[in-house]
């Protein structure tokens, strides 16, 4: 799930670890999805530490009754010194990262980064991390709760999909334990 609106993302701001709080509109997004979400079977709830998805996840928890892990792993991509810059900017001021960094077909795109920011790669390891802790002990039915970035990553490096959730949306996909691959992806909220 991604977390609810932002200013930020009215402005179109790059985020990342900006600590940017919800607006109305994203705490009332996380109510409805939260509603939306009660015929799911969850378990338990795992979110980024930033305070948008924390409050996002505060209120799907509250409203399922759900406990909650927070970790730094969820965090949203580390953009560096781009972080604060509205996107329409970021071809001026950075040019040859954002042409490399968006150039799907790019191998060399994993290990661009900002200024002082994370690469594909890195962000991509440490989500990873956490993918196989919650393999490892057993967890099936997790709400993970972070950002459009490290999901869209995500979507493109384990689905081999480009797909951009919208604010309080919900990716659901199911993980194969014979070719231990994440399959299904489907939009549910």
């Amino acid at each position: 799930m991604r977390h609810g609106q932002t200013d930020w993302n009215v402005e179109h701001r790059s985020q990342g670890w900006n600590d940017i709080p919800l607006n109305d509109v994203g705490i009332e997004q996380a109510k409805s999805s939260a509603i939306k979400l009660k015929d799911i079977a969850i378990e338990t709830i795992y979110s980024s530490d930033l305070k948008r998805a924390k409050k996002t996840a505060d209120i799907i928890s509250a409203t399922l009754d759900l406990p909650i892990h927070y970790t730094k792993r969820l965090r949203e991509m580390n953009f560096g010194k781009a972080e604060g810059i509205k996107k329409t900017d970021l071809p001026a001021k950075f040019p040859h990262i954002y042409m490399a960094f968006n150039d799907l077909l790019n191998p060399e795109r994993y290990d661009v980064r900002y200024p002082s920011g994370e690469s594909i790669g890195e962000v991509q390891q440490r989500f990873m991390k956490l993918i196989t802790k919650l393999y490892e002990d057993g967890r099936k039915n997790v709400l993970i709760i972070s950002h459009g970035m490290l999901i869209r990553i995500f979507c493109e490096i384990c689905l081999k999909k480009t797909i951009r959730l919208e604010n309080a949306s919900v990716l659901k996909v199911v993980f194969d334990e014979k070719s231990k691959k994440f399959k299904s992806p489907k939009i549910i909220i």
